[in-house]
Formats: structure tokens, C-alpha cells, sequence
């Protein structure tokens, strides 16, 4: 979703600036990227710790495709001077290119200076859908929608993100909106069909998107996701394993590909994933969980009452995390802390019990 959106996408310092560092910014400006260097690096060595001829230098490095020079730079511009907040713009498109995950952790700096930017924000967006935080990403969205309500990449990844997130309506209503590919169409409506639950008509669409553009990743970990869920682990592996290729910074992807190995008996493997996974997105309570339930199962309860005790802290009313961390405190010896947990348990469910009974009659009043 972010291929060809980042070629115009630099900061330039707007500064008034002695020579030769204003005659390298009309180099790059002009696309004679050897003259900028040659001024850049002429400057550098009469003002060493100039965050200005760092960024630009990093610019023309970015420009030549040479991302990893780029990112040393710009890091380095920002060392030299923290406050020059479009360098963390400049660096996040640079680990997008790379599919850096750090990405997000920039945006969101250059944000806090400049909250109203269009183009930060729907990049922030992006990159949380790319993760597979489809409910961050639809907030960091839906305020891009409506600043640019007719720019189809917008529109585009925001029915992706309503659709992954469960709220099918909006997702068609955006579709409806939009000039989609084939392909993205079909990936949509997939999505779409599999909220609803009717899968076979979701697989239908699903594998006419991945034929029709067999690089599209999310199409790609959507069908593995549905392999999944039909218990095929085989072919689930193949395409889950298949979409991190495509987009190594699915979290998502890697999570499931996490507990499928695990589920087959390569448990290090699964291990591996789920960690990786949690480098991929924060706040991700999943991965800790099964992280949890592995090293409970293999009676490492110290490890076990770790990852669920972070497990907890981000989704403290899951059931499923309280009762084995109850297991875990009650593997240790902690009585107390046991009970607390199925305490907790039985007031959970209690509290969905009560729910279900307030819906039934509040739908037998209406009969």
C-alpha cells in the first residue's frame, strides 16, 4: 500500500544557510545529487555537527535508494540537533522503504510537532495497517479521510482497516467510494464476507485477489488466516510464511505463524515468531499469552508469569490470561494471588452472564 507514495516526501531546511551548504540544497533540489554530496560533505568538515548538512546528506543517500547510509545520517542529525523535528519525518520514510517498523515510533515524534500534517498522519496510518493495528491505524485514518476525503489510498487502506477490524458496513461504504484494482476489490469483500461468517464465500474472494496480484500481502495472510481456521496447517504455513515475505512487518502474520509451529511440534521456531511478533507492535497482548501458555506447559512458571502478567496489563478483563495466570501463581505457590485471579475469573464471567440476560430481555421486549 505505501509502493510509489514517497518521491516527493522530503523536508528540505528552509533555513537561511551560508555556502556551500545552501549551494548542495540547490544541487539536490536540481536532482545533481553528486554536486550535493561534494557540498554537503565540504561543509561537514568546516561545521562537523551540522544537523542541517547531515539531513541533507542523508537525503541524497535516501534518493540513491542507499537507505541504511540514509538512516545513519539521519540519526546522526538528530544527535547533532534533537529538535529538528522534519528529520523524523524524513527518517520514518526511509524506514518505510525499508520496512522498518521503527517508522511508526518517528511519525509519531514528527506528530507531536506538527499534529495537523496530512501526510504524517495518513503514513502513520499506513504503517499501523501494514502491522496489522487495524484499530489504531483507522484513527490515525479517519482524521487523514477528513482532511483528504477524495484521495483513494486513503480510502483504500481505511475500508482494509474497517473490514480487518470487524465493522463491515463502514468497510462497503468506503469501498463504494473508491476506484479499487480487481483486486483489492475482491480483497475487500472478502474480508467482508469473512466478518459475516461466510467463509466459503470469503476463500471464493480471497483467492481471486491473491491470482490477480499474487504480491498483495494481506490477501495473501487473509487466506492463510482462513487455511487456519479450517485446522489445513500446511497450507496455512505456506501462505503465512509467504505473506511475511511480502510484508515483514505483519505482526499479525508472524503472531499466527508463531502458534501454528508451536502447534505442529517446532516450538523454538514458534517461540521465535511470537517474539518477533511483539517487536512488530506494541501493546500486543496476544503473543504474550501463548508465550505464557508454552513455558507454562513446559513448567517454566517464572517465564509463564511474566509474559502473563504483560499479557494482563494490556487486557485485564480476558478470561483466558486470568485463569492460567491463577494456574501459574498456583504452580508457584502463591495461593493468594491464585485466588485472586479465578476471583477475577468468576467475576468476568458472571459480568457476561448478566449482559447476555439484560440483551435477552431487552430483545423480548421488543417482540
Amino acid at each position: 500500500m505505501l509502493t510509489n507514495f514517497f518521491a516527493s516526501l522530503l523536508f528540505l531546511a528552509a533555513a537561511q544557510v551560508p555556502d556551500p551548504l545552501a549551494a548542495g540544497q540547490a544541487a539536490l533540489r536540481a536532482g545533481d545529487l553528486a554536486h550535493a554530496e561534494e557540498s554537503f560533505r565540504a561543509y561537514l568538515k568546516a561545521h562537523p555537527n551540522s544537523a542541517e548538512a547531515f539531513s541533507n546528506l542523508a537525503a541524497v543517500h535516501a534518493r540513491r535508494e542507499q537507505h541504511s547510509e540514509a538512516v545513519r545520517l539521519y540519526e546522526r542529525a538528530l544527535q547533532a540537533n534533537p529538535r529538528l523535528y522534519q528529520v523524523h519525518f524524513n527518517l520514518a520514510v526511509t524506514l518505510i522503504r525499508m520496512k522498518d517498523p521503527k517508522a511508526i515510533r518517528h511519525l509519531r515524534l514528527f506528530l507531536a510537532a506538527q499534529p495537523e500534517e496530512p501526510r504524517a498522519r495518513q503514513l502513520l496510518g499506513l504503517c499501523l495497517v501494514e502491522t496489522g493495528d487495524n484499530r489504531a491505524a483507522i484513527a490515525e485514518l479517519e482524521s487523514s479521510y477528513k482532511l483528504r476525503p477524495a484521495d483513494p489510498s486513503i480510502l483504500s487502506s481505511l475500508a482494509y482497516a474497517h473490514a480487518r477490524a470487524g465493522d463491515e458496513n463502514r468497510a462497503l461504504e468506503l469501498l463504494a467510494k473508491t476506484d479499487s484494482s480487481p483486486a483489492q476489490s475482491a480483497l475487500l469483500r472478502g474480508l467482508v464476507e469473512y466478518r459475516r461468517e461466510r467463509y466459503a464465500e470469503a476463500k471464493m474472494l480471497l483467492q481471486q485477489s491473491v491470482e490477480l496480484s499474487p504480491e498483495v500481502a494481506p490477501a495473501v495472510a487473509a487466506l492463510g488466516r482462513l487455511y487456519l481456521r479450517e485446522n489445513d496447517n500446511e497450507e496455512a504455513i505456506r501462505l503465512l510464511e509467504r505473506a511475511i515475505r511480502l510484508n515483514p512487518v505483519d505482526a499479525e502474520s508472524a503472531y499466527q505463524l508463531g502458534v501454528l509451529y508451536d502447534r505442529i511440534g517446532l516450538t523454538p521456531r514458534g517461540i521465535a515468531m511470537l517474539n518477533q511478533a511483539l517487536t512488530l507492535r506494541a501493546n500486543y497482548a496476544d503473543p504474550h499469552y501463548q508465550l505464557g501458555r508454552i513455558a507454562f506447559n513446559a513448567r517454566d512458571y517464572t517465564t509463564a508469569q511474566k509474559e502473563l502478567e504483560k499479557a494482563r496489563q494490556i487486557l485485564p478483563n480476558q478470561e483466558a490470561i486470568r485463569f492460567l495466570l491463577g494456574r501459574t501463581y498456583q504452580a508457584l505457590g502463591r495461593a493468594a494471588d491464585a485466588k485472586a485471579e479465578f476471583d477475577e475469573v468468576r467475576r468476568l464471567k458472571a459480568a457476561v452472564a448478566e449482559r447476555d440476560r439484560q440483551r435477552f430481555e431487552s430483545d423480548a421486549l421488543l417482540k
